[in-house]
């Protein structure tokens, strides 16, 4: 008997363990997700810079700026956004030129003398919290 209430009550434990099991897992994957894709968009903004620095000789930085999440406001997913702003002599339709070579997605302005040039890319986790 005493073996049988041994059994009934390990029985009980895993069935209330399994959802809490669940649910840890879940929330372990969301911080995965949340890291990977801070992760992508550091290295998205890091290479742009490297870019425009590499491809741009007069390029001067001005600023950076990075968000990771949904920039559309539409829908639940994450999106990696870089912008920098620079200064170059360069005249606008060669600046686009060389955007236009190396990024499919990417939106050019000429503000105030300076070019901001802003690049959205895919996250690795598109479904993360991130995105709600």
């Amino acid at each position: 008997m005493k073996k049988l209430i041994g059994n009934v009550a390990v029985g009980i434990g895993v069935i209330l363990a399994l959802p809490l099991l669940l649910i840890v897992i879940f929330i372990l994957i969301e911080i995965v997700g949340y890291v990977a894709n801070n992760a992508t968009t550091y290295k998205q903004t890091k290479e742009l810079t490297s870019y425009i620095e590499k491809s741009i000789e007069d390029a001067g930085i001005v600023d950076v700026y990075s968000f990771t999440g949904n920039t559309t406001g539409t829908g639940n997913h994450v999106e990696c956004e870089s912008v920098v702003t620079f200064n170059s002599d360069m005249p606008e339709d060669e600046v686009a030129r060389i955007f236009d070579k190396k990024y499919r997605y990417h939106d050019l302005e000429k503000k105030d003398g300076s070019y901001v040039i802003t690049v959205i890319g895919d996250a690795p986790f598109r479904d993360n919290i991130e995105g709600h």
